[in-house]
């Protein structure tokens, strides 16, 4: 065993239930417990050291040893804790067995490492347990008297905050409200005459917490259901800004903020479907160069910031490029994003495959038959054999009622990983429906 290992945690679920000034009923939590769940399995890609997976239950043990197969290595220790609520580290805390097999498998390292989706009160829980073994334990987190710094920076508002204290940090223009009277006077007052306004709530993810409000036929009032809906927009205060015009894709980027002075910046372009994230592409060509430097610029300057806070971990900037040529940030994460499996895998194969598509939630033909080993493994079987570095990553969308499948590709460069991923996506959906299933419909993705 090796003095230091790497302890994997996909917390999605805590993270982004977190929110105690929200009511979310039962429903909304169940969404967010599925489609946090179903990301979870991304973890396997996050690291390559030698390392522990913590998994929620119901893995699939065949696609795990697959995806291993093809990153050349052997499935290392995997402990899943009994599902009591879904909350992954809450569980694997109130669960003796599955704590009595974490100790068992990090048995022998003195340092273990934290490698999780973002800061929650469980983690360092756990860390504490860990250290009344005996370990050592490094946290890829913000230490716990700097825990506000991460339930700041992750609330949507504190983007319009950092306009203020950052250089070039741009925003579209917005209005902040406290209450309906407020917000019907500002959507009125941007939206009105024909125009587009974003609302945002404090948080939100998985497509939750924003809504377009837009005066042409019947936008206004679908903005107005979708506020009475979601409970995400159950508390105020709420912002209302422009929409801004902008190009198809989005630039994004991923900064790790470390004790290092010098930030690690990995840029990627998101592909969008309205408000929504649907997939990314990241790798050498994905940016403009001018439009690179201007991120880079930016992303630098944030990065000194928020470290002066005491954060740690990884941080995103999603952004827009208006038609007007300035560059918005839209939102930030105070946490890793869906690009991560796809930045490890990047970096592992540098030097012959350093362009990576992703995509988490590819719509699938609607049936209940669907299987991981006769629709999904066969497809990809065949891309190993050429040679193609190509795999499935969210096969426990496929048992889902609308089943979808996430899918990561790397090749020599975006255009071509993504051209790889969307034939992979039909012949997926032609191995389906030969078994009779009807086609579902399109889902959208959701940045996660």
């Amino acid at each position: 065993m090796p003095e230091t290992i790497d302890l994997v945690i996909p917390n999605i679920v805590e993270f982004n239930l977190k929110r105690p000034l929200l009511d979310l009923d039962p429903g909304v939590e169940r969404d967010l417990l599925e489609h946090g769940t179903n990301l979870a399995d991304q973890c396997v890609f996050w690291s390559d050291e030698n390392r522990v997976l913590v998994l929620p239950a119901g893995y699939s043990p065949e696609w795990l040893a697959d995806v291993h197969a093809g990153l050349g290595g052997s499935v290392p220790p995997v402990v899943s804790p009994a599902p009591t609520t879904g909350r992954l580290v809450h569980d694997l805390l109130e669960d003796d067995r599955a704590l009595a097999a974490l100790y068992e498998a990090t048995s022998g390292a003195r340092v273990v490492r934290f490698v999780s989706w973002g800061a929650a009160p469980e983690l360092y829980a756990l860390a504490s347990v860990l250290r009344s073994q005996g370990r050592e334990v490094l946290l890829d987190i913000a230490e716990s008297r700097h825990y506000w710094s991460c339930e700041y920076l992750e609330s949507k508002l504190s983007c319009t905050d950092l306009a203020t204290h950052i250089p070039g940090f741009r925003v579209p223009r917005g209005i902040s409200v406290a209450s309906w009277d407020q917000l019907k006077g500002a959507v009125t007052a941007i939206a009105g005459g024909g125009g587009r306004a974003v609302v945002k709530s404090m948080y939100g993810v998985g497509g939750y917490g924003s809504a377009l409000a837009r005066s042409e036929g019947d936008g206004m009032a679908r903005f107005w259901e979708t506020m009475r809906r979601e409970p995400f927009f159950g508390t105020f205060p709420l912002t209302v800004q422009d929409y801004v015009e902008h190009a198809a894709d989005c630039p994004a980027v991923d900064i790790l903020v470390d004790d290092d002075e010098e930030p690690r910046l990995e840029y990627s372009m998101l592909g969008v479907d309205g408000l929504r994230y649907r997939s990314l592409t990241l790798g050498p060509g994905v940016l403009e160069p001018a439009l690179e430097k201007r991120l880079s610029e930016l992303s630098t300057t944030v990065h000194a910031f928020v470290r002066s806070l005491g954060y740690r971990g990884w941080f995103s900037l999603d952004c827009l490029l208006g038609a007007d040529g300035e560059l918005y940030v839209t939102e930030i994460n105070a946490r890793r994003t869906g690009a991560m499996h796809g930045i490890a895998l990047a970096e592992r194969w540098a030097d012959d495959s350093p362009a990576v598509y992703s995509h988490d939630a590819l719509p699938l033909r609607l049936t209940g038959i669907a299987s991981y080993t006769e629709h999904i493994r066969p497809v990809f079987e065949e891309l190993w054999a050429k040679g193609v570095r190509a795999y499935p990553t969210t096969v426990r969308a496929l048992a889902r009622h609308r089943p979808s499948l996430g899918i990561i590709v790397c090749a020599e460069s975006a255009a071509e990983a993504e051209r790889i991923g969307g034939e992979a996506h039909r012949a997926v959906n032609a191995a389906m429906a030969e078994a009779g299933a009807p086609f579902s419909r399109p889902t959208a993705g959701s940045r996660s």
